[in-house]
């Protein structure tokens, strides 16, 4: 059965700050991409096998897939039957101020990917679902303020520091910024390595290593994630696309749904109801 668009429903919510996701996905593969924000996926049927950096797992129904953001991910179904979730998009730093208004001191990072914890499971449930349906918003905002501090209490430390990284680190940096304003151009990895000063090859081993993906994953997610930024500040969906670096229409339509889980202009509708 392929993907149907009609089982998923996306939505943002401008009082909890969050996007939000509802889905059922058979024969379906997200490919490897990163979010701007925090990732919480409860997982209510089904199953799903998942790829990190460096590891590979099972989420099963009832399990809690919870990374942080601009962490590489990927997933595809084990049975025939595909998967259900209920996600949750949000800056990890936001559920922090909601519950210690002193803010962050520090960076923060999820202990997970897999979180087991019918509590916390339970309250993320009911928070999705009322804000999916309009339930009552004092019940919806009490539950996010004990989603907030069960997940603060229980799986949220401040991040280590990372080692400087030497050379190579700048010149991965460099390297993504040049991508970054390189959308829409036709750039090949010999043109961004005379921007970092190392050799192609040893660019293209120490960018995979410091960002989880290749130079052209990373191209392909920074243009979806280039296009979501220009849908939220309502351009038109044909703009959005080809400003993005994307040949045509339903190459970006394509791309868009692999990363995301929906079409663009089902994110548009989400995001505008048109």
């Amino acid at each position: 059965m392929p993907f149907n668009p009609s089982d998923v429903n996306v939505w943002r919510s401008p009082d909890l700050k969050a996007e939000l996701l509802r889905g059922t996905f058979v024969d379906f593969s997200y490919d490897v991409h990163t979010h701007d924000t925090a990732c919480f996926a409860l997982l209510t049927e089904g199953n799903i096998r998942i790829r990190t950096r460096g590891n590979e797992f099972i989420a099963r129904r009832g399990d809690l897939y919870a990374i942080d953001a601009d962490e590489p991910h990927a997933g595809w179904p084990i049975t025939a039957q595909g998967w259900s979730l209920r996600t949750l998009y949000v800056d990890i730093a936001y559920l922090h101020q909601l519950v210690d208004e002193r803010g962050a001191r520090h960076a923060l990072t999820i202990s997970g990917p897999i979180i087991r914890d019918p509590q916390i499971n339970a309250i993320l449930y009911a928070l999705h679902r009322s804000s999916e349906t309009q339930g009552s918003l004092l019940f919806r905002d009490q539950a996010y303020l004990a989603f907030s501090d069960t997940l603060m209490k229980r799986y949220v430390k401040d991040a280590a520091k990372s080692p400087g990284g030497g050379p190579e680190l700048g010149a991965v940096r460099r390297a993504r910024a040049f991508l970054d304003e390189h959308l829409g151009d036709r750039v090949s990895l010999m043109d961004i390595a005379a921007q970092t000063g190392i050799p192609p090859f040893r660019l293209l081993r120490a960018f995979e290593r410091e960002y989880g993906m290749t130079p052209h994953a990373y191209q392909r997610q920074a243009r979806v994630r280039y296009a979501m930024h220009l849908i939220r500040d309502r351009c038109p969906l044909s703009q959005a696309g080809i400003l993005s670096g994307f040949a045509d229409q339903a190459h970006f339509t394509r791309w868009f749904r692999r990363f995301m889980g929906v079409t663009p202009g089902q994110y548009q509708k989400a995001l505008h109801g048109v």
